[in-house]
């Protein structure tokens, strides 16, 4: 995809509507619940925070509902801006957490929000990228003429993986179980909505300049999520949710992905790595930081985090982190803003802004 031309159909992003959790959850904490595992593996304590960066994450209320959250975080996007609900052509919702096998748990946002009887809803999955994917396809519907709004919406929630995760440590104290879940522990819960609009509606806001993708589907084992066959269970019909990650295969073969993206990027986008003002990265922890920046000719001081104390909110992490930044005032007018995320898959998708 070449840069987006300026004219009728540029896409502005309106606001970034949040949910932050409330439950603050220390990897301290986390580590007291394994205690026993710990020991087991050999393992000092305060390690988790030492190789991942996170000091802390939040979690939602037990039993918090996915669509309430992400329905919340809309909401908070359409109180920045003048738009009503009647409005809004589009609604999707993008998180890897979801209410059901179906309906779109977008239907059920939409409910709650009280959306025009025609709105378009569905969900995107893309692993953490479907946020990300939402803007782009959005934003081709925009420029096409054929819807003027849409919001993206994400909720993701941790404390369930985690407590998997938990168990299983618990059960086999193996340090491959270990090294399986240390991604997993990381995780943290969030909502967050973009509110992309046509210029024919507003031209306030972000202006979205460009992407690129990159995928690499040989290695789509390495980051997965799902339900499987209780092998501790008689009967057949049995399941259970599982989580595992190979973060040392991500890492390795993520760093690949990115850097091919990254040039793609750059070509299309007609900047050097010079040109970027800002990043805001997928918030996977210390030691993608660590290895990506530099790899892409990037500075961390550039860089807005909020793994340290948010964690991996998995979808939500690039919008939140934005929209805190932005707050902050680290995202200035005229500045070139770049949304940079590498998901399971693996999938990596970039997006570049000039920030107004």
């Amino acid at each position: 995809m070449n840069p987006i031309p300026t004219g009728l159909h540029d896409v502005h992003l309106a606001s970034i509507g949040i949910e932050i959790a409330p439950e603050i959850v220390t990897s301290g904490a986390i580590e007291d619940t394994v205690a026993a595992a710990w020991q087991a593996m050999g393992i000092a304590p305060g390690q988790l925070e030492q190789l991942t960066g996170v000091r802390e994450r939040r979690w939602w209320p037990v039993n918090t509902s996915i669509s309430e959250m992400a329905a919340k975080a809309c909401q908070s996007a359409l109180d920045q801006v003048d738009l009503k609900k009647n409005q809004i052509d589009r609604l999707s919702y993008t998180g890897v957490c979801r209410e059901a096998y179906e309906p779109a748990t977008a239907c059920a946002v939409a409910a709650k929000l009280q959306l025009p009887v025609d709105v378009e809803i569905h969900d995107i999955t893309n692993a953490c990228l479907g946020a990300m994917d939402g803007i782009v396809l959005a934003a081709d519907a925009i420029r096409l003429g054929r819807i003027d709004s849409a919001l993206i919406v994400c909720c993701e929630s941790a404390r369930e993986i985690v407590g998997i995760a938990q168990q299983k440590l618990l059960r086999e104290p193996k340090m491959e179980h270990f090294i399986s879940t240390l991604a997993t522990l990381t995780g943290g819960s969030g909502a967050a909505a973009m509110l992309l609009v046509s210029s024919r509606i507003s031209s306030d806001g972000p202006l979205l300049l460009g992407t690129a993708h990159g995928t690499d589907p040989r290695w789509h084992q390495l980051c997965r999520w799902g339900v499987e066959v209780d092998p501790d269970q008689e009967h057949p019909a049995s399941r259970r949710e599982f989580m595992e990650t190979d973060s040392i295969g991500v890492l390795k073969h993520g760093l690949e992905l990115g850097n091919r993206t990254w040039k793609r990027f750059l070509e299309q986008m007609q900047w050097s790595p010079s040109d970027v003002d800002r990043t805001i990265c997928h918030q996977v922890g210390s030691a993608h930081r660590n290895e990506i920046l530099p790899s892409l000719g990037l500075s961390e001081q550039n860089d807005f985090i909020t793994y340290p104390f948010l964690g991996n909110m998995g979808t939500v992490s690039i919008p939140m982190t934005a929209a805190i930044a932005a707050e902050r005032g680290i995202l200035e007018a005229g500045k070139k803003v770049a949304f940079l995320g590498i998901g399971s898959g693996l999938v990596c998708r970039m997006i570049g802004w000039e920030w107004r």
